[in-house]
């Protein structure tokens, strides 16, 4: 999906972007700018099961040892985004939910200089400022934004947050097959954490914040999180020929975690007792760096083209966590407790090759993976005082992954033809013009497809070495598995329509979690096995394009979607045997219209249904998540040849009072109806 598509939105507005695609939960966090992904009934929270990408490389704090994401790209640097569904493991490593990846703008050809500049003004204090230059001069191109957000929130206390943003991307086009990308990355974000209400019981504890009684009270007035992180990539692009190209990017950077949270505090409650008077202070700072160099050819196969894909991955990372306790409510240094380091090694070789024969596509893959990780305690003073000994952990994990993909074509239209990118001359005086490519089919295309394909979910570092004084670790713990199945048919049989229709089926086992011991002790073990049974169908459909007989409408674009995904998720092992996994809704419904004409306006109505879910895997009275149903409306408008525009929204237009996210603190209450708008120049 591309955010251009779309009117310009408010922000990093998630929910709206994935509109036209199946299957993602954005599990809403309305008081932090912190995205949160879910996929097929996957735990959507921190994004911690689906691989999240930028450019092709992982932007999770450290995607091994402590997989959250707190980072997601401004919508506005974004090109596009790719969701790669089962057999994404095989290319990217870890996680079973799939990956996501945004593809980050490159630097325009067509002139050395261009500006855009968009302000947003918003209910609840919103301000943003997102501002870009790029352009290119003879061989050098460059891109850079600045983006800048802060809110004081619908809470009643410590819900504001503030951000600033930025990239700079510099391009040498070495020759003209051959270029060289660097890309510089800083982000850094504070907000407050208001905490969470609970629903109501007949039996309650003391300070309890109810949502009944209204979605803007706070229940935590000091805690706060704040974000750091700098990143730089380093990509060297080579096209050899039409059929062969070589792909190497060198990356590394530095994230700080840090948060403060008052103790005392219970599941929708109000701190109180002696433990209200203190909080706890934690450091995480991660630095990683690594290495993806990635190969593609195409080569002749009984009359037919067949691609082989593959490469090498390496990666290395070090953690130091810090736990101190504070000796105020909103202290923001304390006494030491806990220190620790986490240290990952890990190396993979993986490779795929799509053999093609007529109208039939194989498509085997396999990814070898060799994983190190450690843990080596240096202070925990709740061990000590209890007479424990200080954990030093290692653990080394050989994971081969193996998947199959086919495909049939059942109907083919027209080859596609597009300018080679590394065949012919630029510019016009060139005497050689480019050379014409296969680039895809036009309609009608229909193909029927399959995959059987393996993943893994890494043991974190928390799972390795618990801090807490009466936890073990069982010396068999092993990754959890994946084995997933996906099967359907998809095309565009009319130029004004296509669709995807199919079902899936996978099994998540030996999911780690934590067993009562007789003598008292928890002890970190795999426990649990889980399978996800589902449907999902997806259509879009341009009614002028049709009114026109299936040729482009002078009148623009009207286009309808819908989408569904139909789920079946059930634990089949474990402490939660038999009862539904977290965030893995019975259904989900998006729906809405799109209107465009030209580049001169866009108006879209956008709507999301969830079915009845669970913010815990025991489906427990407070994680119980009501169904609800959001509609956004945005609209945009440019004038003076392009060069400026308007834009305006109502996001949760029939002002619906629900909460997508429940976290340990209590439920999360979602925005209210809120207005948005803003003005841009582009030069």
């Amino acid at each position: 999906m591309k955010p251009e598509e779309f009117p310009t939105f408010a922000g990093n507005d998630y929910r709206e972007v994935m509109a036209t695609t199946p299957g993602i939960i954005v599990s809403e966090e309305p008081q932090s700018p912190i995205i949160n992904f879910g996929y097929r009934g996957l735990n959507s929270q921190r994004s911690e099961f689906m691989q999240v990408l930028e450019d092709g490389i992982s932007m999770k704090n450290e995607q091994f040892g402590f997989p959250e994401t707190h980072y997601t790209p401004i919508l506005d640097a974004v090109e596009r985004i790719e969701l790669i569904r089962a057999g994404a493991a095989l290319q990217y490593g870890c996680q079973p939910g799939g990956a996501l990846n945004f593809v980050m703008k490159m630097p325009r050809l067509d002139a050395p200089f261009h500006f855009t500049t968009r302000n947003v003004f918003g209910s609840y204090g919103y301000y943003r400022n997102y501002t870009e230059v790029d352009g290119t001069v003879g061989p050098f191109g460059y891109y850079l934004y600045y983006d800048h957000r802060q809110q004081d929130g619908f809470r009643e206390a410590n819900s504001d947050y503030d951000l600033n943003n930025g990239s700079s991307r510099l391009v040498w086009d070495v020759t003209k097959d051959s270029q060289f990308i660097l890309t510089l990355d800083f982000y850094d974000e504070n907000h407050g954490e208001p905490g969470g209400m609970r629903r109501r019981e007949e039996v309650n504890p003391p300070n309890s914040v109810f949502v009944e009684d209204g979605f803007t009270q706070t229940s935590r007035f000091f805690d706060r999180f704040r974000l750091e992180r700098y990143y730089a990539m380093l990509e060297y692009q080579k096209f050899f020929s039409e059929r062969t190209e070589l792909e190497i990017k060198a990356f590394g950077g530095y994230l700080s975690r840090w948060s403060k949270r008052q103790r005392g505090g219970g599941f929708g409650t109000l701190p109180s007792g002696s433990d209200a008077s203190t909080n706890s202070i934690q450091l995480r700072e991660a630095w990683t760096e690594g290495v993806d160099a990635r190969v593609r050819h195409d080569y002749d196969l009984f009359n037919n083209v067949s691609t082989i894909a593959g490469g090498i991955y390496f990666y290395h990372a070090l953690q130091d966590r810090t736990d101190e306790r504070g000796e105020t409510p909103d202290a923001e240094s304390g006494r030491l407790r806990n220190l620790n380091t986490g240290e990952t090694w890990d190396g993979a070789i993986f490779a795929e090759n799509r053999f093609h024969f007529g109208r039939l596509s194989i498509v085997p893959g396999m990814r070898l993976e060799f994983l190190n990780q450690s843990v080596d305690e240096q202070l925990n003073v709740s061990k000590t005082s209890n007479s424990e000994p200080l954990a030093h952990q290692s653990d080394f994990n050989f994971v081969p992954l193996f998947g199959l993909g086919l495909g049939y074509v059942l109907v083919q239209g027209q080859p596609i033809l597009s300018a080679s990118p590394v065949a012919g001359e630029k510019g016009a005086e060139a005497k050689n013009p480019p050379a014409l490519v296969v680039t895809g089919f036009g309609p009608p295309r229909v193909e029927l497809y399959g995959t059987v394909s393996q993943a893994y979910r890494p043991i974190t570092y928390g799972e390795l070495v618990p801090t807490g004084a009466s936890s073990v670790v069982n010396g068999d713990l092993k990754e959890g598995k994946a084995l997933q199945f996906e099967y359907g048919v998809r095309g565009k049989p009319l130029p004004y329509l296509n669709f995807d229709v199919g079902g899936f089926f996978f099994t998540f086992n030996d999911q780690i979690g934590e067993v009562i011991l007789p003598n008292g002790f928890t002890s970190t073990e795999n426990v649990g096995d889980a399978r996800y049974i589902g449907l999902e169908a997806a259509t879009e459909l341009d009614i002028l394009s049709l009114i026109n007989g299936g040729a482009p409408n002078p009148y623009g674009n009207l286009t309808l979607y819908g989408n569904v995904t139909l789920l079946d998720a059930e634990f089949t092992a474990g402490p939660n045997d038999g009862k539904t996994p977290a965030y893995a809704p019975n259904y989900q419904v998006k729906t809405g219209a799109m209107y465009s004409y030209k580049n001169t306006f866009k108006l879209a109505l956008l709507g999301t249904l969830v079915d009845d879910e669970f913010g815990d895997d025991g489906d427990s009275f407070e994680g119980f998540i009501p169904a609800y149903n959001v509609w956004d409306l945005t609209a945009e408008f440019r004038f003076w040849k392009g060069r400026a525009g308007v834009f305006a929204g109502i996001r949760n237009l029939f002002d619906e009072s629900y909460w997508g996210e429940v976290r340990e603190e209590g439920i999360m209450p979602a925005l209210p109806r809120n207005y948005y708008g803003g003005f841009e120049f582009f030069f």
